[in-house]
């Protein structure tokens, strides 16, 4: 059973998968055993955990379909004891992921839930030393991660939650620490994934999380800080310029007729005709909330 194509829209996530995903994750800690506080939980899941509903203010978010981690591979090799993470994933359950061309992927994982939900899991790591979206090797030809630039940001910048989820095949329930990026790591990083490849799903998460984190000065406020550390400078403009580019006014057209505005409005509404007059109101919307953002930051 292959993995479905990421939904173009909104109404094509469901919590049910999304639960599931949160099982994935707990049930993949145990895989890496004492190192699993080394791993960071990024892409769609996080909005779950930084953004959590709260009936009326914060509705819930969309969902995902997926599991994203970034792996300290320098920990990892120094910690010893990793040949067998291949053993430890297949011993839960997981299987290496089958790309269109036959090969079997090593850093793409699935984890088969029932007949109707199987869940991708992605293993990534920084671009430090590696071109962006090549891959290196974790335990041998087995089990690999992909290179995404400025991941390397969430072993500093993350949040934790304490989860309470029952794990895959009727073994419990566990209780485990998620740690995953916090509000401005997940801000870069989403708004890179889009300049890179476009998914309105990624601009779906984005604007929610900017929505419902909290006002714009809250936002800019921890963007400040982070400049202020001098960590990540590069990351930080990477970001905020990817920001600037898709999403913001003053790039010479208007902010609501860039890719990221009209890419959210279509997420969250569709390409109906009927729905324009919403889409739209969305697509302002997005614009003007990336556009506060920036100002304050650049004040």
């Amino acid at each position: 059973m292959a993995v479905a194509p990421k939904p173009k829209t909104a109404d094509g996530y469901s919590s049910d998968h999304t639960n599931a995903c949160e099982q994935v994750l707990v049930t993949l800690l145990g895989a890496f055993g004492t190192l699993k506080a080394t791993i960071r939980l990024v892409g769609g899941l996080v909005p779950r955990y930084l953004t959590p509903e709260a009936p009326p203010n914060v509705p819930p978010h969309a969902g995902t379909s997926d599991v994203d981690v970034v792996l300290n591979l320098q920990v990892i090799a120094e910690g010893g004891g990793y040949a067998s993470l291949a053993q430890q994933l297949a011993g839960r359950g997981f299987e290496r992921f089958t790309e269109d061309n036959g090969w079997a992927s090593a850093w793409r994982w699935q984890r088969r839930i029932s007949d109707r939900h199987v869940v991708l899991v992605e293993f990534l790591r920084g671009a430090i030393e590696q071109k962006p979206f090549s891959t290196i090797s974790i335990d041998g030809e087995e089990v690999s991660a992909l290179a995404i630039e400025h991941a390397e940001i969430t072993h500093d910048w993350f949040e934790e939650k304490r989860v309470t989820a029952t794990l895959l095949d009727g073994k419990g329930i566990a209780i485990e620490d998620i740690r995953y990026a916090d509000l401005v790591a997940f801000i870069i990083l989403k708004a890179l994934a889009f300049d890179s490849r476009g998914e309105p799903k990624d601009a779906g998460d984005l604007i929610h999380v900017m929505q419902y984190a909290g006002p714009p000065e809250y936002i800019s406020d921890q963007f400040l800080t982070k400049l202020q550390s001098g960590k990540h400078a590069d990351a930080l403009d990477a970001g905020l310029g990817a920001l600037q580019r898709k999403f913001a006014e003053g790039n010479g057209v208007e902010g609501y007729l860039l890719t990221g505005p009209v890419l959210y409005g279509q997420f969250m509404y569709g390409n109906d005709e009927e729905v324009s007059e919403q889409r739209i109101q969305a697509q302002r919307y997005a614009a003007g909330l990336v556009t506060e953002v920036l100002r304050l930051i650049r004040i």
